[in-house]
């Protein structure tokens, strides 16, 4: 266990000593979950620090008016919205499922202040990797906004994911789309199926599905290589 919680990046820079400190006033658990099975809900209060150490589960984001979604795959080690056990909403904001058995490893949101807290090397980390987060969305909102309508779609979706690895699924009608991007639905099909045409993307009914968020952003410059 010791290798499990030491590899994770909350952890990293602590010791062993530190960690068995830290177990021994603390009450936590390792909850397993089928695959399938609903892990936490997009509305319910997030009452633990929550870490997905073990196997792959979904991230269901929806957009407040209902009209579209974006589903990701996770993979551990990760920190499950720490964000939203703090600040003026402490919901969470994502629906979160199990794709495959996976374990979570659960502590209680007030060990966050009785023990974490009194170790240094555990308050940067958790500093740092929200800070990380928040920097990112303000990088993404003032980073330039491609001229291409493909690279605008990618920049899209790029913005409404939380990690810009891996496969994403976008659930969302063509005339939804055009009227985010405020074009024409023809513009809209001739660039998504110019995308698909170069392998970035493959479209279904009313759903785009992206095999490579890395691929997709690279090819439509919103990174260089």
């Amino acid at each position: 266990m010791y290798e499990n919680l030491l590899s994770l990046p909350y952890f990293q820079g602590m010791s062993k000593d530190d960690i068995t400190a830290i177990l021994d006033k603390v009450t936590f658990e390792f909850t397993k979950f089928n695959a399938g099975e609903s892990i936490y809900s997009s509305g319910e209060e997030c009452r633990t620090f929550s870490i997905l150490t073990r196997g792959r589960m979904l991230c269901c984001s929806t957009a407040p008016d209902e009209t579209y979604k974006v589903t990701e795959e996770i993979e551990p080690p990760y920190a499950i919205e720490p964000q939203s056990l703090f600040g003026y909403s402490n919901t969470y904001k994502s629906s979160y499922t199990a794709k495959e058995e996976c374990t979570l490893l659960v502590f209680e949101k007030r060990f966050l202040f009785s023990e974490f807290i009194k170790h240094n090397i555990f308050t940067i980390n958790f500093l740092n990797l929200i800070s990380l987060n928040t920097q990112k969305l303000r990088n993404g909102i003032w980073n330039y906004t491609p001229k291409s309508l493909e690279g605008r779609i990618a920049r899209f979706i790029a913005m409404r994911c939380n990690s810009h690895k891996g496969e994403k699924l976008i659930s969302i009608k063509m005339e939804r789309l055009a009227e985010i991007m405020c074009e024409t639905r023809l513009n809209i099909s001739k660039a998504l199926n110019s995308m698909q045409e170069n392998g970035l993307l493959e479209l279904r009914r009313r759903e785009i599905i992206v095999p490579s968020m890395e691929k997709l952003m690279h090819a439509t410059g919103l990174v260089k290589r």
